[in-house]
């Protein structure tokens, strides 16, 4: 089991414990030699490495997706960490524990799934309510559905965050259709249930996240759309024009093209589950740094926000 994780590893402190290796590029030095430059993860985090010497024997055992015992000093490089790496060799399966690697919902699976299905039955629509019923009747993919991350990294990258991801958005969903009577309340909230159903097959997760195979040559948008043409497809007489919707809210739900979404949303609930996966996933991100970052007024400039992040003061008591 491991003993020293990222998140509470203080400058100076030598290391000798198991990480992940999510990133490895070799680079040239100023002297016209090189060095490794590692990125090393566990469940708290992660943080750039670098090693100077003996590389040719890290690089032939040392690749993305492994796991290795890291032997060095966490140091800091303009003023943000930097692990430096003296010995870095393979590690034993096992050696090797998930918990130790992919943190867990704060939610009760359980009863998230649970809260989930509510909204299922709740849906009046006998072919939507059949089609939610063909993926959530199944055990198998419910343990899956209730399991697998919503992310590799950027959000909700832990178990359950699928579930955790969309049981949010449906709480949120729920009381639009009553604000905007003009939404079909059974479309939106099957589109929120089933805009990321593909992700049950984009993402490993046994010891690490990573992506399968299919998830990195095709993702989660085109699995989840053939996964909810073939359900229809054993339901007898499900309307083509409901086919076509909930189909394309699943390709739809990045909602610009350069978000990788093939098509962009072409109506309001379309549009509606693309906004309510962005908030979600965007309010996941802001929690996280501002835990990182809870004795700072700003963060770093984060990428994925496109901004930094200022820290409110916490609540008088």
């Amino acid at each position: 089991m491991k003993k020293q994780f990222i998140k509470d590893i203080k400058t100076g402190a030598q290391v000798d414990d198991i990480f992940y290796c999510s990133r490895r590029d070799v680079k040239e030095r100023r002297d016209g030699g090189a060095f490794l430059s590692l990125e090393l993860r566990d469940k708290t985090g992660s943080v750039p490495a670098i090693m100077w010497d003996r590389i040719d024997d890290a690089l032939r055992c040392v690749e993305v997706g492994g796991f290795y015992r890291v032997v060095g000093r966490m140091g800091d490089y303009q003023a943000k960490p930097q692990f430096t790496i003296s010995l870095i060799y393979p590690t034993e399966p096992a050696d090797i524990s998930r918990d130790d690697f992919i943190a867990a919902s704060r939610y009760d699976r359980g009863q998230l799934l649970t809260e989930l299905r509510g909204y299922v039955a709740a849906v009046k629509n006998r072919y939507l309510r059949a089609l939610l019923d063909s993926f959530f009747t199944d055990e198998k993919f419910a343990a899956e559905f209730s399991l697998v991350p919503a992310g590799a990294r950027v959000h909700h990258a832990f178990l359950g965050g699928l579930l955790e991801h969309t049981v949010m958005m449906c709480r949120a969903a729920q009381p639009l259709p009553d604000l905007y009577p003009e939404l079909d309340r059974d479309l939106l909230m099957a589109g929120v249930i089933l805009h990321d159903v593909g992700k049950v097959k984009e993402y490993v997760y046994d010891v690490a996240i990573d992506h399968t195979p299919d998830g990195r040559l095709m993702g989660h948008l085109v699995m989840g759309a053939k996964m909810v043409e073939d359900k229809i497809a054993g339901i007898k007489d499900f309307p083509a024009e409901l086919s076509r919707m909930i189909r394309h809210i699943v390709l739809a739900h990045h909602g610009e093209l350069e978000f990788g979404s093939p098509k962009t949303p072409k109506f309001a609930e379309a549009f509606l589950v693309f906004s309510l996966d962005y908030a979600d996933s965007r309010l996941a991100i802001f929690r996280e740094v501002v835990e990182k970052n809870k004795k700072a007024k700003w963060t770093d400039f984060n990428n994925y926000l496109d901004t930094n992040v200022y820290i409110k003061d916490p609540p008088e008591a």
